[in-house]
């Protein structure tokens, strides 16, 4: 980790000068007045005077290049709106800029560009100032750093792209990580993932046949990948050496230590013989428990007497140790009983491993939940014990390992023994020292079977209370439009009726029987999903294929659909009918409320837990009290709604889950906001 460390300061140094050069560039040349010339001469002087670039560049706001040093006739008259630069420069109007590892049409190499903008008098972007990094200044830099390291060296950019490997000359092609084969060991994570978090780490991984061990760390403000590298034959061997190093310089010492030993027994112990002498002659009146009586006149005895006196001090401090000694064992071991009680105590099944996933702590309550005794999980693995239990929560247990991420209240299941599913609720977080370092993981859970089979039961009873309601609410409009009909059959009874009459009131007798349709099928539709059977979707799909299904009521109505969505599909556990239909509903809604013209935006937003949906509209807005009651059965503002769309919409992602707010103003439009749970 030094190595990687010192390689991140000089690049950060390096590329920080760079930059600074480049701004002063621009800054220089936005106050040319646009006088190209200026510009020109201006940045040819600092290409010819500075070793940071192997090109520089003016770029006007249309993305051509205007000059550069060196030039090229092939690429005149070429746009450069595909390089990433521009548009952090023309499009972020980012002060500066580093593009990702790219090859210069100019020079038909590999290189960075750092960009920094040309504004006018009016601080508009007019162009920018671009300059070469070549990647032989990176390599110096890893070279002047390595000095006696017997490893590997290289660096990748933030996408992945190789800039620095001893293995690999990067000329005309780049060349991505994945092309390297590198594969983590278990309980590692992925190079690409490991790129993908940027966060230093030490790992381990296989290329080919061969095994490494790598220091991994980023660069900050550009997320370059530094990795030192190096075999593991390479480390055993400089192990080996170091020992035998050792092994010489301990054999050195011990001689001398030898050596020394003996003429300084010699030098020692011949006053300590001469000593005894006179400790033996001493008179049998010698008590040492109260001091030694000799003659004061008498050096020798005076010596004996200060050294009875020390060995007395030195005794009574020895029992008055040995005595707090046994105080703080009886003490730790009170606190270490204390935490076992705790332990055995708390409703919760914890589980703990050591740094080498080496399962320590596995308490009463786990048995009791897990079926799985304390003799058949303390010592063994960790994650085998995760497999036992069929509780898939690896991957959220390595993300705390390695990322520090937080895991807190998340739900899962897990099959105790013998083969019975449980429902728990688990928090697992790292255990660390006072310094901070890693010492190993905690898992804790608790079963909420019980829990789950009572909302289970409130829901069902929820739904029967509202099919009731519902159905009260149906008999009740039901009774309208049959009154209606029964009038207008009365009225085709009369044989003397007019043919423009009669087809008049036909008319009306198909409306009526259409409404009274539409009742029923909404009320068929909410009772049907209180069945559903969930399995894995992709909410993408479902968006685009409700979205399609409206089209041509939207473009009636010239309605502008402005979506933020991601290409690549989002996996859920949800029941796909009735998500679908809240999104129909929800959409319906949406397009109503605006009379001719408008948008409806629709953003998708995630994060580690959750997936919320966006659907905004510029129609009419609502009230305050309209909003109070939006998700009541049979509830409208519209003419001919029937006031069960928002209803149903509410009850379906209620059952799969999901919560749905609203945020309204009147004349300013309205918000719907699904939020989803992540599995």
């Amino acid at each position: 980790m030094i190595i990687s460390e010192m390689i991140s300061n000089e690049l950060s140094l390096y590329l920080e000068n760079a930059i600074d050069t480049v701004i002063t560039a621009a800054n220089f040349s936005s106050q040319s007045s646009g006088d190209l010339d200026q510009i020109k001469s201006e940045i040819f002087r600092i290409y010819d005077n500075f070793k940071y670039f192997d090109l520089i560049f003016f770029m006007n706001q249309k993305a051509q290049m205007v000059f550069s040093k060196p030039s090229n006739e092939n690429v005149q008259g070429r746009l450069y709106t595909d390089r990433d630069y521009y548009w952090d420069i023309m499009g972020d109007e980012n002060e500066s800029t580093i593009s990702e590892l790219l090859v210069s049409s100019v020079l038909g190499k590999p290189h960075f560009i750092t960009a920094a903008p040309v504004k006018n008098k009016s601080d508009e972007i007019v162009g920018l100032i671009g300059a070469g990094i070549p990647l032989g200044n990176i390599e110096k830099i890893l070279e002047d750093v390595k000095l006696g390291f017997n490893g590997k060296l290289w660096i990748t950019d933030a996408s992945g792209a190789i800039v620095i490997h001893p293995d690999y000359h990067i000329d005309q092609e780049l060349i991505p990580v994945s092309h390297l084969g590198i594969k983590a060991y278990d309980h590692s994570p992925e190079i690409l993932d490991i790129l993908k978090n940027h966060h230093n780490i030490n790992t381990r991984y296989k290329i080919g046949d061969d095994d490494y061990y790598a220091s991994i760390t980023f660069l900050k403000d550009y997320n370059w990948m530094i990795v030192v590298e190096q075999n593991k034959s390479t480390v055993n061997q400089e192990i080996l050496d170091s020992t035998n190093q050792l092994v010489i310089i301990q054999t050195a010492v011990l001689l001398f230590a030898l050596i020394m030993g003996l003429v300084l027994a010699r030098w020692i112990t011949l006053p300590i013989k001469q000593l005894v002498q006179q400790v033996r002659a001493l008179p049998t009146t010698l008590k040492y428990n109260e001091g030694i009586s000799v003659n004061a006149n008498d050096s020798d005895s005076n010596e004996l007497l200060e050294l009875s006196h020390a060995f007395v001090e030195m005794g009574l401090n020895l029992k008055n140790n040995l005595s707090e000694l046994e105080s703080s064992v009886i003490s730790e071991n009170r606190i270490q009983q204390y935490l076992k009680n705790i332990l055995a105590s708390v409703h919760s099944g914890i589980i703990v491993a050591d740094s080498e996933y080496e399962i320590t702590i596995f308490n009463a309550q786990a048995t009791k939940i897990t079926g799985l005794s304390q003799e058949s999980t303390i010592g063994h693995d960790f994650f085998e014990i995760l497999e036992t239990l069929k509780l898939n929560v690896k991957q959220e247990v390595l993300n705390v390992i390695h990322y520090d991420q937080q895991v807190t209240d998340l739900e899962s299941t897990l099959t105790a023994m013998p083969n019975k599913s449980i429902a728990i609720s688990y928090t697992c977080s790292r255990v660390i020292d006072p310094s901070g370092n890693y010492l190993g993981i905690v898992l804790q859970f608790r079963d909420i079977t019980a829990m789950k089979i009572l909302e289970q039961e409130l829901r069902k009873e929820d739904r029967i209370h509202t099919i009731g309601e519902l159905s009260a609410s149906i008999i009740h409009d039901i009774g309208n439009p049959l009154a209606g009909m029964a009038n207008l059959i009365e009225l085709l009874k009369d044989k003397e009726i007019h043919a423009g009459t009669q087809k008049e009131v036909l008319d009306l007798l198909s409306e009526e029987v259409n409404d009274l349709n539409i009742l029923v099928i909404n009320f068929l539709d909410f009772v049907r999903s209180s069945n559903l059977q969930k399995g894995p979707v992709d909410l993408i799909k479902i968006i685009k294929s409700s979205l399609d299904l409206l089209k041509g009521e939207m473009d009636t109505k010239r309605i502008r659909l402005i979506k933020n969505i991601p290409s690549d599909p989002i996996i859920l556990t949800l029941e796909s009918r009735s998500i679908k239909q809240a999104l129909i509903n929800i959409l319906k809604n949406a397009s109503q409320s605006i009379e001719d013209k408008g948008s409806i935006i629709i953003v998708i937003t995630e994060s580690e837990k959750h997936v919320t949906l966006s659907i905004e509209d510029t129609g009419k807005g609502m009230s305050e009290e309209v909003i109070s009651k939006l998700f009541y059965p049979f509830y409208t503002t519209r003419e001919n709604g029937t006031g069960l769309g928002l209803f149903i919409a509410y009850n379906a992602l209620k059952e799969n889950g999901c919560t749905l707010t609203v945020e309204s103003e009147v004349g300013k439009g309205s918000i719907f906001k699904i939020n989803f749970k992540k599995d």
